[in-house]
């Protein structure tokens, strides 16, 4: 699945938000942190890298975990708790 391309820290926030109930409150800050420092530089995370980073938390996974399963299987679908 392809996702678009963000052009705000604003959307990247919102899309984040979406995923909010899927990690710990502590994990959720971290990730809004790093979605924050990398968009001081106009890097801005889309929905393919937020799920990277929501993986990594709820999976307690690795990025190198994350980069082997891509590579091994290609872009895995995140599966949101309902």
């Amino acid at each position: 699945m392809t996702y678009p391309e963000v052009h705000s820290l604003e959307e990247s926030l919102a899309i984040l938000k979406k995923y909010k109930d899927d990690v710990s409150k502590k994990d959720y800050e971290e990730i809004k942190s790093t979605i924050c420092g990398h968009a001081i530089e106009d890097i801005f995370a889309n929905e393919e890298d937020i799920i990277m980073l929501v993986k990594m938390s709820a999976y307690n996974l690795s990025s190198d975990e994350i980069l082997a399963e891509y590579k091994e299987k290609g872009f895995v679908e995140y599966e949101r708790k309902q």
